[in-house]
Formats: C-alpha cells, structure tokens, sequence
C-alpha cells in the first residue's frame, strides 16, 4: 500500500482534532496543544510546499521555453511567407516575360538575327523556370517541415496546458489552506497564550516583532514558513 499524500495525512489530521475537541483539557495545558495541533498541520503544509515547489521551478522554467519556442517558430512561418511571396512575384515576372517573348517571337521568320535573339532570350527564361521550380522544391519541403514543427508545438501546448492546469489546481488548495492555517496561527500570535508561551521560551528571536510584522508582507508559502519557525521555536520552549 502507498503511503498517504501530505494532503491526505493533513486532512485525517484535522478529522482526529475535531472528533476530540470536545473532551475537557485543563487550561494549563490548552495553549500547548493549540499549539501542537498548529504545527503538526503546518509541517504537513510544508510538506506539501516541498512536494509542490520543484514541480511549480520546472513549469515554470518549461513556460518560458515553450514561449520562446513558439516565438522562434512564429518566425520562421513569417520568413517562410515573405519567401513565398517573393516567389509568386518571380514566378509572375517570369510569366509575363514568357508572354512578352511569345508575342515578340513569330514561329516562323526568315530575319535570322531575330530568330537568335528569340532562342537566346527563350534559353534564358528556360534556365530560369528550372531555377524558380527548384526554388519551388524548396519551399513546399520547408512549408511541410515547419508544419510538422508546428503541429509538433501545438502538441507540446496542449499537453503543457493539462499539467499547468493540474498543478495550478494543486497550488490553490494547498494556498487556501495554508491561508486557513495561517488565519488561526495569527489569532495565536494575537492572544494571551502567545505572550505566555513566548515568555517561557524565552521570546525566542523568531517571533520577535520584526519577524511577525512582516508576516503580512510575505507570500502565503513565504510567510507559512515563517511563523512555523516561530511556533517551532516555542515548541521547543514549551515541552
């Protein structure tokens, strides 16, 4: 059998601190297991956080190549297109120039300085229909090449696209929890029982004034970890 997910822990966890709330605690004790209670569930919160944040580093870091990739291949299709209109121009100038050499050209004439001339400019525009159709080789195998690439890259979006979804979705549960969780950590923070558990610690400097007061500034995983390290810190002041 696997062992159970963070989440899954956390939230058998809270199940087993509602079931048992109800039960008398004399107060001297109370503010410990508040406390007790908050750290365990924030250590799986931070459990997840470390599961979490890898996966969120390569998204993010495949995000920007797939960005860059698209751009890269939005400009070779642009380059692509202008080719191909510079070829269609080409390929009209040199159809223009077959007409103009077929009505200047009689098939028949006894001016033999015109009938060289003809075969002469006939044996160019030759030449060059060779050249435009290896152009046009050229071109229909890049067309099939970048839309093998693209298709290649829409693929890559998609499934891109599912994993940010999946992930994202992990993210905000695991945000709104830890949001939760650090709604009642602040009330501790605000009470009575925080004063009393912070003097027999010590006053620890983790939760002193200047590390607390920036709690509101901090990103949620950010300020999640640092009142864990304060409530740890009065943990350990308060066996």
């Amino acid at each position: 059998m696997s062992e159970p997910s963070a989440a899954a822990r956390r939230r058998c966890f809270l199940l087993a601190t509602a079931l048992v709330v109800h039960i008398a605690i004399p107060l001297a004790h109370a503010d410990r297991l508040r406390l007790e209670a908050l750290v365990q569930e924030g250590d799986l919160l931070l459990e997840e956080v470390a599961t979490l944040s890898p996966s969120d580093d390569q998204l993010a870091e495949e995000g920007r190549r797939l960005v860059a990739s698209e751009q890269t291949l939005r400009e070779e299709v642009q380059a692509l297109n202008q080719n191909i209109i510079q070829f269609n121009a080409a390929m009209a100038e040199q159809n223009q120039a077959v007409q103009t050499v077929q009505s200047q050209c009689p098939s028949r004439t006894d001016d033999q300085a015109l009938a060289d001339a003809c075969d002469k400019r006939v044996a160019q525009l030759r030449e060059q229909a060779n050249l435009l159709e290896d152009d046009r080789l050229q071109l229909r195998a890049r067309q099939e090449e970048l839309n093998a690439l693209v298709d290649k890259q829409n693929a890559w979006a998609r499934d891109y696209g599912k994993r940010r979804g999946t992930q994202d979705s992990h993210d905000r549960l695991n945000q709104r929890d830890s949001d939760e969780w650090l709604g009642r950590a602040k009330q501790l923070l605000a009470s009575q029982d925080f004063t009393a558990l912070s003097a027999h610690a010590g006053n620890p400097q983790a939760c002193g004034a200047d590390q607390m007061n920036e709690v509101a500034t901090l990103s949620t995983r950010l300020a999640l970890a640092r009142v864990m390290t304060c409530l740890k810190a009065l943990k350990a002041g308060n066996p």
